[in-house]
């Protein structure tokens, strides 16, 4: 039943899209995406999503900050007003726009894993490892991670209510970077999982050479998410999944049983 009703709303992409978003489920739509992903907004933005319930909405991840307002107006355009910014981890293309959202959207609550929360709320490029993306040409070199001050530390198993039986738990799942979260959403109709850069379509992964990328933790966190039910894969660049997601998850775990590492996107 709810693999039915995932795939019925493909229908609305096309005709969202018009728009600068995408409905992906009748609790789910991308308000943002960059050249890794669907083109709705600039080129360095991972993508963002907005999750309602009837209550409350929420943000999952902000984008590199580049095109704030536009992905405000994508927000509003659909009438929602968020209370809540789940960011994934660290990285530029996913927490550079938190400050210029928590800016234009008034008393919007900033959340991050407890390990990045620092480098988050001072603008620390190292800690971010956008000095390492910058010389990798990744990101110019005259961008700028601002500062977002107001950021609050999300433990692991933390849970969001928005209302209606919408509810996003956090998962901490390091390895790509230290602090990163997953989040797990329960509605009445259908599980899913926002994953970040931890697993894409087809049980792929992001390694990088990075301070605070590792493989033994990367391995655990893989490992805990294909344990999870879910019906749709919300990564954080890249495709979707909407229907039987969990395939993914477990093609991810299969190979590291296999003594192997999964395929990385970068």
């Amino acid at each position: 039943m709810a693999g039915d009703g995932l795939v019925g709303l493909v229908v609305l992409v096309g005709v969202e899209r018009r728009r600068a978003v995408m409905r992906l489920t009748d609790h789910v739509t991308l308000v943002a995406s960059g050249a890794y992903g669907f083109d709705l907004s600039d080129p360095l933005d991972c993508h963002v999503y907005l999750v309602r319930g009837t209550r409350h909405s929420a943000l999952v991840d902000a984008g590199a900050g580049r095109s704030a307002e536009a992905i405000v107006r994508a927000v509003r355009a659909t009438g929602a007003d968020p209370r809540h910014l789940l960011l994934t981890h660290g990285h530029a293309d996913h927490a550079g726009g938190a400050a210029a959202l928590a800016e234009r959207l008034p008393g919007l609550r900033v959340l991050a894993g407890a390990e990045a929360r620092g480098w988050i709320a001072a603008g620390d490029e190292a800690g971010v490892s956008l000095d390492r993306g910058k010389a990798s040409g990744y990101y110019p070199a005259d961008y700028a991670f601002a500062p977002c001050p107001e950021v609050e530390a999300l433990s692991d198993g933390a849970e969001i209510d928005l209302g209606g039986g919408v509810v996003l738990r956090a998962v901490a799942t390091p390895g790509h970077a230290d602090g990163h979260l997953c989040y797990h959403l329960r509605t009445p109709g259908h599980q899913a999982l926002f994953s970040g850069d931890c697993v894409f379509t087809g049980g792929r992964i992001s390694l990088q050479n990075l301070h605070d990328c590792r493989v033994p933790e990367y391995a655990a966190s893989l490992n805990r998410l294909a344990a999870l039910d879910v019906d749709a894969l919300f990564p954080g660049h890249h495709e979707v999944s909407l229907a039987r997601a969990g395939r993914h998850l477990e093609a991810a775990r299969d190979t590291l049983a296999r003594g192997l590492l999964p395929r990385s996107t970068t």
